[in-house]
């Protein structure tokens, strides 16, 4: 899960600016390319809010309900924190190849 939180911060945090770098990269489709964070940014979301977001609340349920310690929980918590700072220096590896996908993306368009 803190893999998939790390894959998913870096996915949030080069959204914008592999937007911006396929401008460069194909400058007849900049503008098309531009507006196509969402397409990075999108993923990140749905991957978030589908597979991240209900583990984090299913273990605060359990935490609650006392089925869970709250010491495992802030481990838990302290690890996802670590796993979004992995992510953001993950996110330099993954900005030219999400720039490349926007860029096919804008000449699809």
């Amino acid at each position: 899960m803190v893999l998939l939180n790390a894959a998913v911060s870096a996915l949030w945090t080069v959204g914008v600016l592999s937007a911006i770098y396929a401008g460069a990269l194909d400058p007849e489709y900049r503008v098309t390319a531009s507006t196509l964070s969402a397409l990075i940014n999108g993923g990140a979301t749905i991957l978030m809010f589908v597979l991240v977001d209900p583990y984090l609340a299913g273990l605060t349920d359990d935490v609650v309900a006392g089925e869970a310690g709250e010491g495992h929980f802030r481990r838990i918590v302290a690890w996802m924190v670590a796993g979004r700072f992995a992510g953001t220096l993950l996110a330099q590896i993954l900005l030219v190849p999400s720039a490349h996908v926007i860029v096919v993306a804008a000449r699809w368009i």
